[in-house]
């Protein structure tokens, strides 16, 4: 048996890409490793403006918060065949020739720390390669965050030691809602001891929205499916039925 470690190192940390647009949230099996890494980095930041005036207290110079920028970027080997090296030829022709994403070299970038994984629909700006004659051929990414239906996704990473996820039940299971109203859902995963996370999806964001917190917005006139889909397991999930009028 395996100890427990308290602390944790680089390479336990993985970092794994899927080229798509930002309307379909990839599933377990769509995920590519990144081959041969040697550093990875991950960066939020919040954006701030200076809201002083005559009635702040102390004499402080007070902030507010505007927007969250998220960078990822890392460096690693290239190699010619093997683990890893599939995806990143892929990846690289994708950068020089975005046409799968509309022109916009766009990738879906999962982050998985032992303690905390982020999802995040990104724009790949850099992708460079540096090969010296005596040294061995590396390559080096960069990636900031872009507009999605599905925003940063913050989950608890799954325990591998976990029991599997037998079901995932919703509350309510059907909504009715005018044009710019919202209601909140739950939705349950069993057993207990399985990893509890739960993604949220939409079939038709022009009819209802759905944020990763389970807030549906009516958004249009229509009928809509929202899907509350196990994030362990894909094949569990439950669904409401919404009409919108």
């Amino acid at each position: 048996m395996a100890c427990n470690k308290t602390k944790f190192v680089g390479r336990d940390v993985v970092l794994e890409g899927f080229i798509a647009c930002g309307d379909v949230l990839p599933i377990e099996s769509d995920w590519q490793r990144f081959g041969s890494m040697r550093t990875k980095e991950f960066t939020l930041e919040w954006d701030t403006t200076d809201a002083t005036d005559a009635d702040t207290v102390g004499a402080l110079r007070e902030n507010l918060a505007t927007f969250l920028s998220l960078a990822i970027s890392g460096d690693g080997t290239v190699k010619a065949s093997g683990s890893g090296s599939a995806f990143l030829k892929t990846l690289t022709k994708h950068v020089a020739n975005p046409s799968v994403t509309g022109g916009q070299p766009n990738i879906w970038l999962r982050m998985t720390f032992p303690d905390l994984t982020f999802t995040c629909f990104m724009l790949l700006s850099n992708m460079s390669r540096s090969a010296p004659y005596d040294d061995v051929v590396t390559y080096s990414m960069e990636a900031s965050a872009t507009s999605s239906e599905f925003g940063l996704i913050v989950e608890d990473t799954p325990d591998a030691n976990a029991d599997a996820v037998t079901s995932v039940d919703v509350y309510p299971t059907t909504m009715a809602l005018v044009v710019g109203e919202s209601e909140g859902a739950a939705a349950v995963v069993a057993p207990p001891t399985a990893p509890q996370g739960v993604q949220w999806l939409s079939d038709d964001a022009l009819v209802a929205t759905v944020t990763q917190n389970g807030v549906v917005t009516a958004t249009g006139i229509g009928s809509a499916v929202i899907t509350a889909r196990s994030s362990d397991d894909a094949l569990m999930l439950d669904t409401i039925a919404v009409t919108v009028s």
